[in-house]
């Protein structure tokens, strides 16, 4: 029986990792040709600075175009509008009679399929092929397990094993000015420099040119820590994108050049930048939001009724992958099983125990958000 891929995805950009579980995917199953189907728009999210579509198409052509059988089609990106997966497949069942047609996909796509519009639907034209990323092999035997419990299919599953990518890194790293190296396919990376894919905006030049590098990394940390969040705790991903950007905006800035900035009274001097940067988001970048404003206001002190953005900035800003220090592994771990509950520990032990051992005095802001917390303890 004649056989086909199909590997969907925004591939804004398409990253190193795409190409080898496409290639991986090609060696294994041999099959007669292999689909690239850049989406038109997701129906489950709104990208972060999104590519256009014929950047992403041309993107997906150097990418992938020296795999056998490879197609990059324009399939969704024609039709326009949401694009739905269950559409996808019925066309191609309809055009390629007599395939088998594998669905290539992650543990992530996978263990949300009942999430996907249709997704019986999906499962009468094709088979999930699931390709597993290094570390993830218990959690994706789960996911399987899972998923043939409750659609009654046995999705197949790759030997290859990928390993840590993803398309946002790439993008806030050339936003932020940061060698995306190896992420990237090399025709990919010299596509995106020389037709000026990712145009930085006022926020990302703002960053840029007042912060440090080492400084610039910790705030690519912090953002790709605060999408994590975000995603876990069904928040908006691109406000916790914007608050991280510019959580850190002061770091490096003098209160004295800002005369019309006033701190509040008996603000310590490691946390005065968290007053200044709200000050710079709103007065020179011209940030309206509040919530915005004021994640980036507190993600140093915390305060008393924090919202779910102020605890992710926060919590993003202590746990993000830079950061190191005895426990800092034990939080994350807390903080990606139970998001509230690894924002109370980062709180209490960061911004509060931290800075007692240190023999400094706590901030008052600090001590208001943890009388509820230290209660509970």
């Amino acid at each position: 029986m004649k056989s086909l891929i199909l590997f969907g995805g925004t591939f804004d950009p398409p990253h190193a990792e795409h190409v080898a579980m496409a290639k991986a995917a090609v060696e294994e199953k041999k099959p007669d040709k292999i689909i690239i189907m850049p989406t038109a728009t997701p129906p489950h999210k709104k990208t972060f600075h999104a590519a256009t579509a014929k950047d992403r198409l041309e993107m997906c052509r150097l990418a992938f175009g020296d795999i056998r059988g490879c197609e990059v089609s324009p399939l969704e990106i024609n039709a326009g509008g949401k694009s739905y997966s269950y559409i996808t497949v019925g066309k191609l069942a309809e055009k390629y009679v007599g395939y088998k047609i594998y669905f290539l996909m992650g543990t992530d796509m996978l263990s949300s399929f009942h999430k996907w519009k249709n997704p019986e639907e999906i499962l009468r034209f094709c088979v999930p092929l699931l390709c597993v990323r290094k570390g993830e092999g218990e959690t994706a035997e789960e996911t399987l397990n899972g998923f043939e419990e409750k659609f009654s299919v046995r999705p197949e599953a790759l030997s290859f094993q990928g390993g840590e990518a993803s398309s946002t890194e790439c993008k806030l790293r050339i936003l932020l000015g940061l060698d995306a190296g190896g992420l990237l396919p090399e025709s990919v990376a010299k596509y995106v420099v020389e037709n000026g894919v990712y145009p930085s905006d006022e926020y990302f030049s703002y960053i840029r040119t007042h912060l440090k590098e080492k400084r610039i990394v910790h705030t690519l940390g912090v953002m790709l820590a605060a999408k994590k969040y975000a995603k876990q705790a069904n928040a908006d991903e691109n406000a916790a994108l914007t608050a991280a950007l510019l959580h850190d905006a002061a770091k490096y800035e003098d209160p004295a050049d800002y005369p019309d900035f006033k701190a509040p009274a008996g603000v310590p001097e490691p946390v005065m930048h968290q007053y200044l940067g709200a000050y710079i988001a709103e007065k020179v970048l011209g940030v309206k939001d509040e919530d915005i404003l004021n994640a980036i206001k507190y993600h140093t002190s915390g305060r008393k009724g924090m919202s779910l953005l102020e605890k992710i900035i926060l919590t993003a800003d202590k746990l993000e992958r830079g950061r190191k220090f005895d426990g800092v592994e034990e939080l994350r771990k807390i903080a990606s099983e139970d998001f509230e509950k690894g924002f109370k520990e980062a709180l209490y032990r960061t911004s509060y125990k931290y800075i007692e051992k240190s023999g400094k005095s706590v901030y008052s802001l600090t001590k208001e958000a943890l009388e509820d917390y230290v209660k509970e303890k």
